[in-house]
């Protein structure tokens, strides 16, 4: 059995899923049942522009200023190191995997993790992913949008979990998927392009 990670926003650490792992390898030694094996695909480290978009808000605030020098740029953007960090985390990696470059170095980051996983782990039969927050929009995008260029990872990731794959090493087959703090009622909405 296979078990695929993907994690959510503001993951920096590519051991963010050893907890849950742990607790997985417990429940399988209490049942006396084969461990699975783990692999935390991890694409965190994929190129932010957070720092460009902050310039580009200080920039804004100080041409505010100069039109409407009334105007208190402080008490318009107050607390504003804590609101970085948290803008920078959650939606800095949100909009790094919305840029076209960006999200294209995502899925190939993750294409080629769950294809080297498949490939050390040929004679299993089983595949589950476990996806977490973002990781979930990602998973949904690289199984069911229509929105990518025919040579898009996505269709490398299609490729390594359909039932019909035959070309490829591996055995597994897909068995679920598990999703956990999902957005993606937001993003299938048609809230992004």
């Amino acid at each position: 059995m296979l078990v695929f990670f993907l994690h959510g926003v503001a993951t920096k650490n590519a051991d963010y899923a050893k907890p849950l792992q742990k607790l997985l390898r417990d429940e399988f030694n209490r049942r006396k049942q084969p461990l699975p094996h783990f692999y935390a695909g991890f694409w965190g480290n994929v190129f932010k522009q957070t720092g460009q978009m902050w310039n580009w808000i200080h920039h804004d605030l100080q041409a505010l200023k100069a039109s409407n020098p009334q105007a208190d740029t402080h008490d318009v953007f107050r607390y504003q190191e804590m609101r970085e960090n948290f803008i920078s985390q959650f939606f800095g990696d949100a909009l790094t995997y919305f840029n076209p470059e960006r999200g294209f170095d995502i899925r190939d980051t993750i294409a080629d993790q769950l294809y080297k996983f498949l490939k050390y782990h040929s004679q299993e039969t089983e595949l589950h992913i476990v996806s977490h927050s973002l990781g979930t929009v990602i998973l949904w995008d690289a199984l069911f949008s229509d929105r990518f260029a025919d040579d898009d990872p996505a269709y490398t990731i299609r490729s390594l979990i359909a039932p019909s794959a035959q070309s490829l090493p591996r055995k597994a087959q897909l068995k679920s998927i598990t999703t956990m703090g999902s957005p993606i009622l937001f993003f299938d909405a048609g809230c992004y392009a």
